[in-house]
């Protein structure tokens, strides 16, 4: 992979992650919402997969260095949520999952904003 493909993926991941985020935070505030759990869970696992990778190469060219420790974050959060939904028959989603997911987005929006003034 090339540096601009990496460049573009945790560009795309930090995208995908903020949508994601979004979502968990609407499913929080309107169960109406809930029936989206399982596809936002699936989603889930594969974003925390790429926060690992994000991490192990830590190079700081698009994701800033001081930003490594919200991507461990995410990638706890997501875990864990993933984790929450194993044993659960019906979708749901923990208060708890609806605060951190508040917190983490707000980072998310701050680290959006360096990476596109990075580019810029």
């Amino acid at each position: 992979m090339t540096n601009l493909d990496s460049d573009y993926t945790d560009t795309e991941w930090i995208e995908e992650v903020y949508q994601l985020l979004r979502e968990i935070v609407a499913v929080s505030v309107s169960p109406q919402h809930l029936p989206k759990m399982p596809d936002l869970v699936k989603n889930a696992l594969s974003l925390a997969n790429k926060a690992k990778t994000i991490q192990q190469k830590a190079d700081g060219r698009i994701i800033p260095l001081e930003s490594l420790e919200w991507v461990g974050d995410v990638r706890q959060f997501l875990l864990d949520l993933f984790r929450d939904s194993l044993g659960a028959d019906a979708p749901r989603l923990s208060v708890n999952f609806g605060q951190r997911a508040r917190g983490l987005l707000k980072q998310a929006k701050d680290i959006k904003e360096k990476v596109a003034e990075k580019k810029s």
